[in-house]
């Protein structure tokens, strides 16, 4: 790891020890050896079906939750945890964003390859604007007026001006464009590519290809650090966030994380990262020292985390397992004192049930006895 993080995994270090305090609206969580809380959870709402990306309007304090599966979007009142409307869009919106200059909302609807417009004092669908095939991520360019999409099945990066609402360009990517973030800082564009492991780099003066870079297994989220010259990339079958240098494109080297990490942000002060842990059900608070500060518990499925633009400590993590949208609050002013033990995945160390599956070759049904006492690896995909 770069930039003075130790060499050693943060599991090497003496375990911490976690103790609970629960209240009727929040949960706070403090080492065993008296050191100040880690977070605090406020709370946890229902949303909808599959929830992957949030925005939040800063002036209102409502939060806009992408339901994909309920072909909607869900508008939550964060000071009252209450769901306020419910706005039905294109099928299969994935990701969102908010122009806060033009009152508009903008979903990436990936079964209809269009982005819907949503205006944010009615919450009305004011239109829609096509784009590249299956479209699954954005990233905004508020200066430059303009919204990055990729497309993943296109395999490209739609550009869309938000003041005219028309795509302008397409840049070509690589196999499973998704996930976009913008760099102010350098004028570029991050394009992940899932299936092809890299990240398309993107001149946005030129709208031309800069870089491309070779990252780990099932990169799916980018983040840009507000504070360094840096981004980090989630690699989530590896689970494993890159990082790298924003103005020469440089490797400075991998963090380990919990398993499949699929959301990611940085925070605003510029010395973590916050991922959301699929695989276990927790979001992590990840220092750029090369260690996990805290974990947190939240939903079923956690994928999509964004920081609040007003208050930094405030996390938002989209739960698409449970349909739900936690609120956290960050507690943390600095590394902790104590470092987080390794805690294994509450499944492990349990008996694999039985199950039956044709074989891909012959079509035979096979059965996990065939297995028994024997290492043996399972593979389960997503569908998209």
């Amino acid at each position: 790891m770069g930039h003075g993080a130790p060499e050693s995994s943060p599991y090497e270090q003496a375990p911490a020890g976690e103790t609970e305090d629960w209240a009727p609206s929040c949960r706070v969580t403090a080492f065993s050896d008296g050191a100040p809380p880690a977070f605090r959870v406020l709370g946890e709402i229902e949303v909808g079906l599959d929830p992957e990306g949030v925005a939040v309007d800063p002036r209102t304090n409502l939060a806009y939750v992408a339901c994909s599966r309920s072909n909607a979007v869900t508008v939550v009142d964060l000071g009252s945890q209450t769901v306020v409307d419910r706005i039905t869009v294109g099928d299969e919106p994935i990701d969102i964003a908010i122009d806060v200059a033009t009152n508009r909302v903008f979903t990436a609807d990936a079964r209809c390859d269009q982005l819907s417009v949503i205006d944010t004092e009615s919450h009305k669908v004011l239109g829609t604007v096509g784009v590249g095939t299956y479209p699954a991520g954005l990233g905004y360019d508020e200066a430059g007026r303009r919204l990055f999409v990729g497309d993943t099945r296109g395999c490209t990066m739609s550009v869309v001006d938000v003041d005219l609402l028309e795509r302008t360009a397409t840049v070509e990517a690589e196999l499973g464009a998704g996930a976009v973030a913008y760099d102010p800082r350098n004028r570029r564009a991050y394009c992940v590519n899932f299936v092809a492991g890299s990240v398309t780099v993107v001149d946005t003066e030129t709208m031309t290809v800069y870089q491309r870079l070779v990252v780990g297994e099932g990169p799916c989220a980018v983040a840009v650090n507000p504070t360094r010259d840096e981004f980090y990339v989630i690699n989530s079958l590896a689970s494993t966030i890159a990082r790298f240098a924003g103005s020469t494109c440089d490797h400075l080297g991998d963090l380990a994380v919990p398993s499949a990490p699929v959301g990611l942000a940085a925070g605003a002060s510029g010395d973590r990262l916050y991922t959301g842990n699929r695989g276990d059900g927790s979001m992590s608070i990840m220092g750029l020292d090369g260690f996990e500060w805290a974990r947190v518990r939240v939903g079923t499925a956690p994928g999509g985390v964004t920081v609040h633009p007003q208050d930094p400590r405030l996390l938002l993590v989209a739960n698409a397992g449970s349909g739900s949208l936690t609120i956290i609050e960050d507690l943390l002013d600095g590394p902790p004192a104590t470092r987080l033990a390794e805690v294994a995945h509450p499944l492990v160390g349990t008996k694999l049930p039985e199950f039956s599956l044709p074989d891909l070759h012959t079509g035979e049904l096979r059965s996990s006895r065939q297995w028994s006492e024997k290492k043996y690896i399972l593979n389960f995909f997503a569908s998209w």
